[in-house]
Order: C-alpha cells, then structure tokens, then sequence
C-alpha cells in the first residue's frame, strides 16, 4: 500500500529456471507449477501497478550453492550433471542473485518491469 500511495518502488520476485522451462530435467511438479506461477504473477502484477509508478520484476537463478541445495547436489553425478548442462560450468552463488535483485531494484532498471532475469550462467540458453 505505502508503494501504491507514494506512486514509486520495485517488488523483486524470486522465482527459479524451472518456473521457465517445466522442470524438463528434474520434475517435480508442485515446485516447477509454483515457480512458473510466479513468473505469470510477477507480469500481470507489473501490468496492473505501472500506472501507479510501481516496477515488478523477478529474478530466476539456476542451482546456487547453499544448504538448501547441497541434499541434491550430494546424490551421486548430479552436480557434474547440472555443471555438464550450464555454459558456464559452475553454480551460482548466493551474491550472485542478490546483486541482479539489487540492479532491478535501483534507478538503473528504471524502464525494466514485469521480466524475469535468469541468472543461471547460460542454463536456459541450451
């Protein structure tokens, strides 16, 4: 609501590659229907409040290395699998993805809404 009075401010989804591409590589079905949500949200959100001087955009990283990935990539193979799949052959990390929601949150990205920046080191691109 203080957005929608002040008519100015940035909402950065976080959303993930797989809301863009179904989980074709590794399924499962609530997460990737979930994070595609997103993606729609974050659009149609972007439509509704550009009137109002409110910027919505997410951000879509690719497999970053935290605690809450090591589970998937300590099943044997799988990290060389995803690396073997990413141009950049490395995982992202965690300052990574902030400094993309950073830029889409300052004056720099002022003319950018309703977009989803992958920041998967050239994932989709394949």
């Amino acid at each position: 609501p203080y957005m929608l009075e002040a008519q100015s401010g940035s909402i950065i989804n976080v959303t993930s590659i797989m809301g863009l591409v179904g989980g074709v590589h590794y399924p499962n079905l609530a997460y990737h229907t979930a994070k595609g949500a997103l993606v729609n949200f974050t659009r149609a959100l972007a439509v509704e409040w550009a009137p109002r001087g409110v910027r919505v955009n997410a951000v879509a990283p690719t497999f970053v290395r935290t605690p809450l990935t090591q589970k998937l990539l300590d099943e044997p193979g799988m990290e060389e699998k995803i690396l073997a799949e990413t141009p950049l052959g490395r995982l992202a990390e965690p300052e990574e993805v902030a400094a993309s929601i950073l830029f889409l949150a300052s004056d720099s990205s002022s003319m950018i809404t309703g977009h989803t920046l992958p920041v998967d080191g050239g994932w989709l691109a394949r």
